[in-house]
């Protein structure tokens, strides 16, 4: 894979149980060690009406990005959703650099992990919900709803958001 100047060369992706059985991913038993905190990604699938979604959250900030579902079936269809919904996500939200500089390096080499902890999990489902509900009572993009989760502040957090925590990972 090629080397990141900065950080370890490994995108980490902590799929919930469910998940990991879906698409057929054997989760490590002991878990492994994560050098890049910006480039740690738990995901979670959910449904809304007819639709599935991933809800993907960096697991140190707890970042959110809520992607479609559709099409991810594997592992590797996975990879390049996670990839593909941070771009959009990361460089529209003024994050460009961490996308490019930490995350876009670390996608050649993945590690599957499980996800750390209930607080995060629960913290995840949380926001689910707050995207179930706008899913069903507003008209918003994905997109849209992960700045607008980003902004919310996590009690796990500190009473912070994500979108304060996060750029502060990489420095």
């Amino acid at each position: 894979g090629r080397i990141s100047p900065c950080c370890s060369t490994v995108l980490t992706i902590r799929p919930t149980k469910m998940l990991a059985r879906r698409l057929a991913i054997a989760l490590p038993q002991t878990p492994p060690s994560v050098a890049n905190r910006v480039a740690d990604w738990c995901t979670h699938e959910f449904r809304v009406g007819r639709y599935r979604y991933l809800m993907f959250c960096n697991t140190t900030s707890l970042y959110p990005v809520v992607s479609y579902a559709r099409g991810v079936n594997d592992e590797h269809s996975l990879i390049e959703r996670l990839v593909d919904a941070l771009q959009a996500s990361l460089t529209g939200a003024d994050l460009e650099f961490q996308f490019r500089r930490q995350i876009a390096p670390e996608s050649a080499v993945v590690q599957w992990a499980p996800i750390p902890d209930k607080a995060i999990l629960g913290s995840i489902n949380d926001m689910i919900n707050m995207t179930r509900y706008s899913l069903e009572n507003r008209d918003e993009a994905p997109a849209d709803l992960s700045r607008w989760l980003a902004r919310s502040p996590m009690s796990v957090l500190g009473g912070n958001s994500p979108d304060r925590v996060f750029p502060r990972l990489g420095r």
